[in-house]
């Protein structure tokens, strides 16, 4: 149930969280490295909601304690809006730091979402 409290906007410096399954990740071009897939960030289509947490509002383990095989990826919120995209609040009395990436995706939005992205400390691909 979303209570749609909005006291405190998402703002531009603040991280958001995404679960990232073990099937949306790829090898880094650049150096190797294994980061998220843009599918990981196309939940629902071009039009639909993508899910992620505040940062500030929840932790990796409390977003990951009913789903053990999934990573963490971090993204700093003026990056999706560089893109065209918002994030919104989406509170609800069990997720208070919940919110939904809104606006119509791409694929290459997605990929630039996923580049921009980082691992939560302990909770990337070892």
């Amino acid at each position: 149930m979303t209570t749609s409290r909005q006291e405190a906007p998402v703002n531009d410096t603040d991280n958001v969280m995404r679960r990232v399954s073990r099937t949306e990740i790829t090898l880094h071009e650049d150096d190797g490295s294994i980061r998220p897939s843009s599918d990981a960030f196309m939940q629902g289509g071009p039009e639909g909601n993508v899910s992620v947490y505040l940062a500030s509002e929840t932790t990796p383990q409390r977003i990951t304690e009913n789903y053990p095989e999934v990573y963490v990826a971090l993204v700093e919120v003026s990056v999706i809006r560089a893109l065209g995209l918002e994030v919104e609040l989406d509170q609800t009395a069990e997720d208070p730091g919940h919110c939904n990436i809104t606006g119509r995706k791409t694929r290459g939005k997605a990929r630039a979402i996923a580049r921009s992205s980082r691992w939560a400390e302990g909770f990337g691909p070892q």
